[in-house]
């Protein structure tokens, strides 16, 4: 259920989108602003507030608050700015239940704030703690600096409440495990987006106490999770548990100990009809609790549970067919609900197939179905409707696609890319448009499937958030210009959009660049979301240009035959690539945020280039030895051998920027993240791909899965024996080898 939606949602868009959100700027773009998300009352008058170091700081609750201190914090660090103890002009903090007054019920208004700016005085008010940390981080948006280098604030009156009440933003790090520092890092930038709740998917990035062999060498300790549920719940956050069962349950199922609480042969899926297989879970469940005291909600994801019911202890009861399983998935549901209402936890869950329409009125009351969308059929959001489950608007900003989400919708370079902004935008109102009535939340998901960095998510976390806060903000250029702005400051003049646009029309080239090869690194996998049917799996890699063949050293340009529009490709990609870097370089020098994000953009826009670079590398390299071809026939043996060094030391210089690239981003990467899959204090990493899930991250155990398709290659391989026929062929013909470059790649 992660990547067909963007289609429907497209074809639903171009019937309501016309008037799902404004189309135009709000006054606050209009007169030199940003806010993200958007508020809901804005009313400006003429002219701004100049603050500076003379304003003092007035506060009706504690400097210890997480308010006052983000306050202090965030203007020292984003602007410069720090607060008098005395000042004739001052920013005041108050709390005045029932100050703001609109917002659809209790748990938004606990939400909302109130920014008043005259002259002299800030004035930020919130009903309650949660909205005055919001009324904070917004003013810490809108402050920005003028033309004369003044700090400035509009004058006027903004009035502010979410229109949905929990806003999720989804972290997961299956394949990865981020840093502590990273993961608080994280907690803060939510929470200035105003997202309120993190579905944290870890698979085996927790230790689990209770069967400690889940969790792999490093992963996060209970009192890590702790610490983190701590941070983020005074930063009016919560981490929400997303626990995978009883599918995408490779993790545990992989272990020789829990090999035989198996569904049927495959690792993907737990017996569902087992005794020992649901303590199991509940253990797990229970570990997590543990790790987030004060959390209200769980997600319990029972996500694409493809094979409910097809071991033989399920036979036994019943038979294998689509009632059955959607009945046996029901009863899951049931039963992990009681368990979790007895431990406090409202239950957020995927609630999709097998699940039949008709059985949807069987799920209890309370149940949150975070995968709900336009693209549902009436009569199932009528079902759940009158069956009391409520309802959060989901949005995947990222799927299976290569280094960078699909943003935009882009043309170029032989690629044509369908966008998911549109999508953020409108997804909220038209879930509502189609009959969702209990909606009460957003849900941004943005999976680790394909292994991308999470710096890449952070315009599609911010923009879903944005529109859950207020559904019928500005339209989707200028919540764009308006996260950009918020994410990397205001006075950046290196144009992101484009930045981003380049990094996603170059990310599609390297994606669909290779051929599909039948797999020799892989075995079969077991089924898909069809059924169980064994499928045999392929791999990505490029033909190279064949070698001299013989003494005529006959060589014919099939390389540059075969990849032809690949080829032409590139060729218009490499000064776009070499713009693109630049650009990057020179952002590291102009944002005043998130320098570290740059850093990461600059890796994939360095590994996109290398993927250019190699197609004109080879095609260079064979013209070479097709010459040499010629000049053998003519006699001209100095000449063939001097082309054939030629060639090699083209291949020998595309290796060598490989080298310097994959140690550049390795370094970048691991900044922020740990070593992938790592071994950690003499326990080793078991890496056992999922027998169904066929995920690009998970094709190799470290990271550089994102460079395997040139490794199958062998380049490295190619020169060599290059190498041996130059030294082979100048010996018959008594010609010096002088100049041909060694490869020494380092490990």
């Amino acid at each position: 259920m992660r990547l067909a939606r963007t289609a429907v949602l497209f074809l639903l868009s171009a019937v309501f989108c016309q008037s799902a959100v404004a189309a135009g700027l709000n006054s606050l773009r209009q007169n030199g602003f940003s806010l993200i998300p958007a508020p809901q009352k804005v009313e400006l008058l003429p002219g701004v507030a100049v603050l500076d170091c003379s304003w003092g700081l007035e506060t009706s609750v504690s400097r210890g608050d997480i308010a006052v201190r983000s306050l202090v914090s965030g203007a020292q660090e984003m602007h410069g700015l720090t607060f008098a103890e005395r000042g004739e002009s001052r920013i005041v903090l108050a709390l005045s239940g029932g100050a703001v007054t609109g917002a659809p019920d209790a748990e938004c208004a606990a939400q909302a704030y109130r920014i008043r700016v005259t002259p002299t005085q800030v004035e930020i008010t919130g009903n309650a703690p949660a909205g005055l940390f919001y009324g904070v981080q917004s003013f810490l948006q809108l402050l920005r600096r003028d033309g004369a280098g003044r700090l400035v604030l509009p004058l006027g009156e903004i009035t502010d409440w979410p229109d949905l009440r929990l806003r999720v933003m989804h972290w997961d790090t299956k394949h990865h495990q981020n840093r502590m520092e990273t993961m608080k890092r994280y907690i803060d930038q939510s929470a200035f987006f105003k997202a309120n709740a993190i579905s944290f998917e870890m698979e085996d990035k927790y230790e689990y106490p209770r069967h400690p062999v889940i969790g792999a060498p490093g992963a996060y300790t209970k009192a890590e999770m702790v610490e983190l549920t701590r941070y983020a719940l005074e930063r009016h956050v919560q981490i929400i548990p997303d626990v995978q069962a009883p599918a995408h349950m490779n993790y545990v199922l992989k272990h020789p100990e829990f090999a035989h609480l198996r569904a049927d042969s495959s690792n993907y899926q737990i017996c569902m009809c087992d005794e020992e297989a649901m303590r199991l879970i509940f253990d797990m469940y229970q570990d997590m609790i543990d790790a987030t005291p004060g959390v209200e909600y769980f997600h319990v994801s029972t996500d694409e549970v493809y094979y409910a019911g097809i071991s033989e202890k399920c036979k036994k009861l019943r038979p294998y067919n689509e009632i059955n399983r959607s009945r046996l998935w029901v009863e899951y549901v049931q039963r992990v609900n009681a368990w979790m209402a007895e431990r406090g936890r409202k239950v957020l869950l995927w609630v999709e197939y097998p699940l039949l329409t008709k059985d949807v009125s069987s799920l209890p009351a309370g149940l949150i179905d975070a995968i709900t969308g336009p693209q549902r059929e009436p009569s199932w959001l009528e079902a759940e409707n009158k069956a009391g489950i409520e309802q959060m608007a989901y949005t995947s900003m990222q799927g299976a696609e290569w280094l960078f989400p699909n943003y935009f919708t882009l043309q170029g370079y032989g690629q044509a890319v369908q966008g998911r902004m549109q999508e953020a935008v409108e997804t909220p109102e038209l879930t509502r448009r189609a009959g969702a009535r209990n909606l009460m939340g957003t849900f941004c998901a943005a999976w680790d499937d394909a292994g991308l960095n999470d710096e890449t998510f952070w315009l599609g976390w911010a923009v879903v958030t944005a529109y859950g806060w207020n559904m019928q903000g500005p339209g989707p250029a200028q919540a764009t210009a308006d996260f950009f702005d918020a994410f990397y400051g205001p006075d950046v003049a290196v144009d992101m959009r484009q930045v981003y646009s380049q990094l996603e029309l170059q990310a599609r080239y390297y994606e669909n660049l290779w051929d599909l090869v039948w797999s020799n690194e892989r075995g079969y996998a077991y089924g898909y979301s069809g059924g169980k049917r064994p499928i045999r799996l392929q791999d990505e890699t490029l033909s190279l240009p064949a070698l001299p063949a013989g003494d005529s050293l006959a060589v014919k340009p099939t390389f540059h035959e075969k990849y032809a529009a690949k080829i032409a490709a590139a060729s218009e990609l490499l000064p776009a690539n070499e713009r693109l870097q630049y650009d990057l370089a020179r952002a590291l020098g102009e944002v005043s945020r998130n320098r570290y994000n740059i850093e990461v953009l600059g890796s994939i826009a360095a590994l996109e280039g290398y993927a250019v670079r190699t197609m004109l590398d080879l095609d260079k390299a064979e013209a070479f030895l097709v010459r040499a071809g010629e000049a053998s026939a003519k006699g001209e043996h100095a000449l063939a051998v001097n082309l054939m060094v030629e060639a090699g030391n083209v291949t020998a210089a595309n290796l060598a920027v490989r080298d310097k690239m994959w140690r550049e981003l390795t370094a970048v990467w691991e900044k922020g993240r740990f070593p992938k899959n790592e071994d950690v204090a003499g326990r080793k990493f078991l890496h056992v791909m999922d027998d169904v899930k066929d995920h690009f991250a998970d094709r190799r155990r470290g990271l550089d899965y994102m460079i395997a398709p040139f490794e199958r290659m062998d380049l490295p391989g190619w020169h060599k024996a290059l190498g041996e026929r130059i030294k082979a062929y100048a010996a018959a013909h008594k010609v010096p080898v002088s100049g041909l470059a060694e490869v020494r790649l380092e490990d």
